[in-house]
C-alpha cells in the first residue's frame, strides 16, 4: 500500500483524537432499570369552585391519565380572595390555573411560566342590568362596580375605551348576582360561561360588555407553574401537562359524562342545567374541532404584551421565551460543546490547509442563507397577516356568540348562523396558514408520548358524531386485534390528521356513512378513513395533496375550503414517520394514514 502524504496522516490523527474526546465525554449508555416507585404527589390550584370550567382536570383524575403519568394530583378548590399565582409562587401548590395577569406578574419579575392555554378566548365579561342607566362603559365611571382580582384585561378594556380605571368605584366582589339585580352595584365582572345562566333563569334582561368587542382578545384559564418546578422537575412538569391536556380532550368529547361526574364527585352550587350551559359555552371558547387543546400562539401572546404596553400597564416588553413553556425535548448537549471547543483549537493549526474548503463552504452557506431568508420572510409574512386578521375576527366571533344568547327571531338567527359559519371558515384558513408556515420553516416538532389507541379513536370519532347524525350518516370505527393498547406517537398531531380526514368525509358524503378502520403491521399503524361520498377522478387525486388546491372549482363553490387541510395532514403524517395515500372506489374514497407507532412498553418506561 502506498504511503499517505503527511497532511493526510496528520488529519487522520486529528480525527482519531477528536473521536476519542467525544467518546470520553459522552455519557455511557446503561440498560434501563425499572424501579417501582409510588406516584409523585402534586397540587393544582384551581381558579374557582368546582364546576365544568375544570372538567379536563377531573377527567384526567377519573380516567387515570395522571396515574399513568406517575402522579397523584390534588385539585384545590379556590375561594373568594384567593390569589392563585401567590399560592403557586409560595409553593403551596405546584401548578395553577391563571388569567392574563400572568403577563403582568412576569413583567414584575415573578418566575411564572405558562404551560398551556385552555380557553382560546377569555370568558371574562362585564354584566349590567338593562334599563339601569348603563348603556356603555363610559356610564360606569362614577358608579359602583364589582371587579374580581385577576381582571387586568377588563381594566385594559376600560383604558382602550377612554375610561380611566382609577375613576371607577370598585366594590368588594361578592360573586352574587343578587347585588346586580337589587341595584346595589351597576355592573359586575363575570364569566360568559356562568352568571348569564342565572340571569336568564330569573328572566332578567341584561347587557354584556366583552373586551373582545374592543379588540382585546386574550387567552383564558392558562395552566401555569414556576421556573423552579421546570428546572427541578422537568419530567414531572412535562407529564402533568400532557396528562391534563388528555383530560381536556376526553372532557370535551364526553360533556354529559363529565356533568354526571361533577354532580357526583365535585358537587357545588350548580345543577345539571347550569353545568350543561357552562359546557356549551366552554366548547365555544375552546374550539376543539378547529384548535388542538392547549395550543398557544406566540403572536397572540405578543398581542397581549403589546396591549399592556400601549395602555401603560407594563413598562418593558416581556420576553416570550421566559413566559411560555417549551414543550419540545431539549437534550443536554454540553459534552458536544466541549468536544467542539477542542476541535476548534486543533483546527487553528490546519487553517492554512483548509482555507480553500472554507471559501467554498462560505459560498454555499451564502446561497443557502439567501434561500432561507426568502422562506423565513414568507413565513413571517404569513404569520403577521394571520395574526392581524385573527384579532378583529375574534372580536366578531365574540359578538356573534353573545348574539346567539339573545332573544332573536328565526330570520335573525339564520343571519347570525351565516356570520358564524363565515368566521369559522376564516379561522380555519388562518390556522392552516400558520401550520403551513411552521412546516415550511421547519419549526414544527413532534412530541412522542404514550397514546391509548382505543380511547383516542373513540374520542376523535365522538367529535364528528353530531354532524354525521344531522346528515343522516352512519359513523363507525373498529380496531384490529393486532393493534397495541398503547403506542408511542404524537397524539396531538395524529388527532389533527385524523380529524381533518373525518371532517372531509362527513362534509363530502350526502348519504351512506363514514368508517374508520385501524390495523397494525409491526411498528406501523394504519388508519383507513372510508366514505360513500362524491369520490375522485384520477386527475383530481393527482393534485389532492398540493397546497391551496381543491379537487375542482365546483368543490370550492359547493363545500368551501382552502385546500390546505390535506397538504398539512400529509406533512404531519410524514413527520410521524409515515404518509397518506388515497384509494379511489366506485362510490366514495378511502384515505390511508400510515405512521410509525411502536407499542409502548408495558412498564411505562420509554
Amino acid at each position: 500500500m502506498p504511503e499517505l502524504p503527511p497532511s493526510f496522516r496528520f488529519a487522520r490523527l486529528i480525527a482519531l483524537f477528536v473521536s476519542g474526546l467525544v467518546m470520553a465525554a459522552a455519557p455511557a449508555r446503561a440498560q434501563p432499570v425499572v424501579i417501582e416507585k409510588p406516584p409523585e404527589r402534586v397540587r393544582l390550584q384551581l381558579k374557582w369552585q368546582h364546576q365544568f370550567q375544570f372538567a379536563g382536570y377531573y377527567a384526567a383524575v377519573e380516567q387515570g391519565y395522571y396515574r399513568e403519568a406517575g402522579l397523584e394530583v390534588e385539585l384545590i378548590e379556590a375561594r373568594p380572595g384567593v390569589d392563585v399565582a401567590e399560592v403557586v409562587l409560595s409553593g403551596e401548590a405546584e401548578f395553577g390555573v391563571g388569567t392574563s395577569d400572568l403577563v403582568l406578574l412576569r413583567a414584575k419579575g415573578e418566575p411564572v411560566v405558562v404551560l398551556a392555554t385552555i380557553f382560546q378566548h377569555s370568558p371574562l365579561i362585564l354584566l349590567a342590568k338593562r334599563g339601569a342607566g348603563v348603556d356603555d362603559l363610559h356610564a360606569l365611571h362614577d358608579k359602583p362596580v364589582m371587579i374580581e382580582p385577576g381582571s387586568a384585561e377588563l381594566f385594559a378594556y376600560f383604558r382602550n375605551e377612554g375610561v380611566d380605571p382609577s375613576t371607577l368605584r370598585i366594590e368588594h366582589h361578592t360573586f352574587d348576582v343578587a347585588d346586580l339585580l337589587s341595584g346595589r352595584i351597576a355592573a359586575m365582572s363575570a364569566y360568559q360561561t356562568d352568571e348569564p345562566y342565572q340571569l336568564k333563569q330569573a328572566g332578567i334582561d341584561y347587557l354584556t360588555f366583552t373586551p373582545r368587542a374592543g379588540g382585546i382578545d386574550f387567552y383564558g384559564d392558562n395552566l401555569f407553574t414556576t421556573e423552579a418546578q421546570i428546572r427541578d422537575h422537568p419530567e414531572r412538569v412535562k407529564a402533568f401537562r400532557a396528562a391534563s391536556l388528555r383530560g381536556w380532550d376526553y372532557a370535551l368529547a364526553h360533556p354529559d359524562e363529565m356533568i354526571r361526574l361533577i354532580l357526583r364527585d365535585y358537587p357545588g352550587r350548580k345543577d345539571a342545567g347550569h353545568l350543561r350551559f357552562e359546557a356549551e359555552q366552554t366548547i365555544q371558547l375552546m374550539h376543539p374541532a378547529l384548535i388542538e387543546t392547549g395550543h398557544m400562539n406566540a403572536g397572540r401572546w405578543q398581542h397581549m404584551v403589546n396591549t399592556y404596553l400601549e395602555l401603560g400597564m407594563i413598562a418593558e416588553p416581556v420576553p416570550l421565551d421566559e413566559l411560555l413553556y417549551d414543550a419540545s425535548d431539549s437534550p443536554d448537549l454540553r459534552w458536544v460543546y466541549w468536544s467542539l471547543g477542542a476541535l476548534a483549537v486543533l483546527a487553528l493549526a490546519l487553517l492554512g490547509w483548509l482555507l480553500p474548503l472554507l471559501r467554498l463552504n462560505a459560498q454555499l452557506r451564502l446561497a443557502k442563507e439567501a434561500a432561507d431568508r426568502g422562506n423565513s420572510a414568507k413565513s413571517r409574512y404569513l404569520a403577521f397577516i394571520s395574526h392581524e386578521i385573527r384579532t378583529p375576527l375574534n372580536g366578531i366571533v365574540g359578538v356573534v356568540q353573545l348574539l346567539r344568547s339573545e332573544g332573536l327571531t328565526e330570520a335573525q338567527r339564520e343571519l347570525v348562523r351565516l356570520i358564524e359559519q363565515c368566521a369559522e371558515n376564516l379561522l380555519k384558513l388562518i390556522n392552516g396558514l400558520l401550520d403551513q408556515a411552521q412546516i415550511e420553516s421547519g419549526r414544527l416538532r413532534v412530541e412522542i408520548t404514550p397514546l391509548p389507541v382505543r380511547a383516542f379513536v373513540g374520542d376523535v370519532c365522538e367529535l364528528f358524531a353530531a354532524p354525521a347524525k344531522m346528515k343522516g350518516l352512519s359513523l363507525r370505527h373498529d380496531i384490529g386485534d393486532a393493534v397495541p393498547a398503547t403506542v408511542l406517537t404524537d397524539g396531538l398531531r395524529l388527532r389533527q390528521v385524523i380529524s381533518n380526514l373525518l371532517s372531509n368525509a362527513v362534509k363530502f358524503t350526502e348519504r351512506g356513512g363514514v368508517e374508520l378502520h385501524v390495523i397494525a403491521q409491526g411498528d406501523r399503524l394504519f388508519f383507513r378513513v372510508s366514505d360513500t361520498g362524491i369520490g375522485l377522478t384520477a386527475e383530481q387525486a393527482a393534485k389532492l395533496f398540493s397546497p391551496y388546491s381543491q379537487a375542482d372549482d365546483s368543490i370550492v363553490r359547493r363545500y368551501g375550503g382552502t385546500g390546505l387541510g390535506l397538504s398539512i395532514s400529509r406533512d404531519l403524517a410524514r413527520l410521524l414517520g409515515g404518509d397518506i395515500t388515497v384509494e379511489r372506489r366506485t362510490a366514495g374514497t378511502t384515505f390511508i394514514v400510515e405512521i410509525t407507532a411502536p407499542a409502548a412498553p408495558s412498564d411505562g418506561v420509554v
